[in-house]
């Protein structure tokens, strides 16, 4: 995985560029008209806005981290705001911006609130930047990554029919699919083919509403 940053992230440069390639990512570092930090496996990008509190809390009160945001969300499919400092920090910004242009807390929620419905915001409560250099780095992986998000359940089995009730359908947890596999002594598809809404209704734990879901999944 390749990062790219921004040269203008002058104040940032040089720790992120020597935290990533301690990670073992190659690091580019130039402008970039949209975003601070870029994470790409060659064919797919994440992109970042990086932003410290007290920045965040200003890009709040001229409108320019909605903006930078939209943008994101309009050219990349991943797109996040990561804001960096500790929650005495941000106590401490939000408090000193009473002194002109006031952002409460309750703003601050709302705007991240906000954010959320064109991109993603992460927040890091520690004093270590490096924390929010590998909140990044991980979180990237995870969306360039095309490893599946399995459901896990205390064994497995070799039964079919039990394999397809467990794992394919939504709202059928280990309990039920043994149930009913047990309840009619199932083995294979063709004998969940079988199956009914009358049937199903048969077995213990299984309502109208469940039975019609695995009609329905069988097809």
């Amino acid at each position: 995985m390749k990062v790219i940053i921004d040269s203008r992230e002058q104040s940032r440069i040089k720790s992120a560029t020597e935290f990533y390639t301690e990670q073992g990512l190659e690091v580019e570092v130039t402008e970039l008209e949209i975003g601070d930090y870029i994470f790409t496996d060659g064919t797919n990008e994440v992109v970042y806005e990086f932003k410290v509190i007290s920045d965040f809390i200003s890009s709040i009160q001229d409108g320019r981290v909605f903006n930078q945001s939209i943008n994101m969300a309009e050219n990349y499919d991943y797109a996040f705001v990561m804001i960096h400092g500790d929650l005495a920090t941000r106590s401490k910004c939000i408090a000193m911006s009473r002194n002109y242009r006031a952002v409460n807390v309750y703003q601050y929620i709302g705007a991240i609130s906000s954010l959320n419905r064109f991109v993603t915001v992460l927040q890091s409560y520690s004093p270590f930047i490096n924390e929010s250099y590998y909140t990044m780095m991980v979180q990237a992986k995870k969306c360039l990554s095309t490893k599946p998000i399995v459901k896990k359940f205390p064994r497995k089995d070799k039964n079919t029919a039990f394999n397809f009730l467990c794992y394919t359908i939504y709202g059928i947890n280990y309990k039920k699919a043994q149930a009913i596999v047990e309840h009619y002594n199932l083995k294979t598809l063709t004998d969940i083919q079988k199956l009914t809404i009358e049937k199903l209704v048969k077995v213990d734990g299984i309502g109208e509403h469940t039975a019609k879901r695995i009609i329905e999944a069988i097809g």
